[in-house]
C-alpha cells in the first residue's frame, strides 16, 4: 500500500518507520485512512454561533480590531486534518479544539456564547477519548496550516474563566 505520509517524500529504497495510530477517537478505516467524525461531534457541541446576529451588516460597521480579526482568521484556517492528533504522544485534540474555540471568541458574534462553547467543546473532546496536552509542541510542528499552541493557551484561559463563572452560578460567590 502506498500513501502520502504528512507531505513528506521518500525515495525508492528508503526505510521508514510508521508508528501505530494512537488515537482511539480516530479509528482506522483502512490503510492510511481514519474516521475523523469525532471532530464533527466536537464542532456540533458548540463550534458555531446559534444566536440570531441578524442580516450581514456592512463590514466596516462592526469594529473588530485588526489584530483580533487576523487571529480569528488564522485560527479558522484549521482544516481538521488530524495531523495534530497524530503527532501528539497523547493523541490530544487540543490544537484543533482551541483553533475552533478561538476563531469565534475573537469576533463580536462569538463572544455571546464563548463560555458555553468552550465548556461544551472541551467536554465533547474528553468524551471522544482524546488525550490531554503536555505542551511538547509536536502538534504545532505537524500542523499544515501553521496553527500555533498560543490558541491552546487562549482556550485554557477561557475554560478556566467559564468554569469559575459556572461554579459561581451553581455554588454562589464565596
Amino acid at each position: 500500500t502506498t500513501c502520502q505520509l504528512h507531505m513528506r517524500k521518500f525515495k525508492d529504497g528508503d526505510t521508514i518507520v510508521i508508528e501505530p495510530w494512537r488515537a482511539a477517537a480516530f479509528p482506522v478505516i483502512r490503510d492510511c485512512a481514519v474516521d475523523r467524525t469525532a471532530f464533527d461531534r466536537i464542532i456540533a457541541a458548540g463550534g458555531f454561533v446559534s444566536v440570531n446576529t441578524g442580516a450581514a451588516p456592512e463590514a466596516s460597521t462592526i469594529p473588530v480590531p485588526k489584530a483580533d480579526a487576523d487571529r480569528a482568521f488564522d485560527a479558522a484556517a484549521c482544516i481538521g486534518c488530524g495531523a495534530c492528533v497524530a503527532a501528539c504522544k497523547n493523541a490530544s485534540a487540543m490544537l484543533f479544539v482551541s483553533a475552533k474555540v478561538s476563531h469565534l471568541s475573537f469576533l463580536p458574534q462569538g463572544k455571546v456564547e464563548a463560555k458555553k462553547r468552550v465548556l461544551a467543546m472541551v467536554a465533547q473532546m474528553d468524551k471522544e477519548g482524546f488525550g490531554n496536552c503536555t505542551n511538547l509542541y509536536e502538534c504545532q510542528a505537524a500542523c499544515p496550516k501553521g496553527i500555533t499552541v498560543d490558541y491552546i493557551a487562549k482556550m485554557n484561559r477561557e475554560y478556566l474563566g467559564a468554569t469559575v463563572t459556572y461554579a459561581e452560578k451553581v455554588y454562589g460567590k464565596d
